[in-house]
Parts: structure tokens; sequence; C-alpha cells
């Protein structure tokens, strides 16, 4: 396995995995991870882990499965899966919602890039709507 592909593993098994730390540790202190979606940005490890935190706590039974990484040096495209039950707030730049009981999974992609074994880069997209509609924000 390419050493881009095993560093962009660890950051998304890690959430699957229920270890923050673990994905912490290959995040550069100063890399700045933004969540296209909601027009946030996450900078550095502690970034990492307030929104592991914060999704955590929306979705405790939440789940992160990789399906493809495509590596092009030290870039990678991370293809994933991410599934939960909201029963807890959800938080975030678009407001906080309270627990709808609701299942939701969404397909996500993520752009990153990687140096000495290390995220310095990267882009969170998914489709924003198909969340709000499962979760019944919108109809």
């Amino acid at each position: 396995m390419h050493s881009t592909e095993k560093t962009v593993r660890q950051f998304h098994e890690s959430w699957d995995m229920r270890d923050p730390e673990r994905g912490a540790a290959v995040i550069a202190d100063d890399c700045h991870f933004e969540d296209v979606a909601r027009g946030e940005s996450q900078i550095g490890p502690d970034g990492y882990r307030m929104d592991y935190e914060r999704w955590r706590a929306a979705f405790p039974d939440g789940e992160v499965k990789v399906v493809n990484v495509i590596v092009d040096g030290d870039r990678a495209v991370v293809e994933f899966i991410n599934r939960g039950t909201h029963t807890g707030p959800l938080v975030s730049s678009l407001g906080t919602f309270a627990p709808s009981g609701k299942w939701q999974e969404t397909r996500y992609c993520s752009v990153m890039r990687v140096k000495d074994g290390k995220v310095v880069e990267g882009r969170d997209y998914y489709d924003a709507a198909t969340v709000a509609r499962q979760l019944g924000l919108v109809s």
C-alpha cells in the first residue's frame, strides 16, 4: 500500500474505530481541512478532534466506511460512506439541530494532500441536502 493511502485510510478509519487520537496522529499541526458543504474549516489535530466529538455526539452509533482510495503521489481522493442515527444534538455553522432519531447514510469524497506521513490539507465534499432530507430537516 502506498504511504499516502496508508495515511488517508488511518485518518478516515479512525472515525469508525472510535479512536480520534489515532486519526489526530496523522494530521499536521497546520493542516487546513475544509468541510465545503458547511463552509467550515478544521485546523490541525485539535480541529479534527472537535469535529470528531461533534459528529460522535450527534451520531453515537455512527460509522465511516472507506469505499475507494485513489492516490497520485502526495494526493489522494477518498470515497466513503458516513451513516448513523441522529440521537444527539447536531452542532454546525448552520445551527444546532435537535435529535431527530432518524437514520442517515451519505456518500462523501475527501480530496487530501499528504506530506511526510501527515495530512496537510483536505476538503470534504458531500450533498448536505441529502443529509438534511434524511434527518427530516427539509422536505
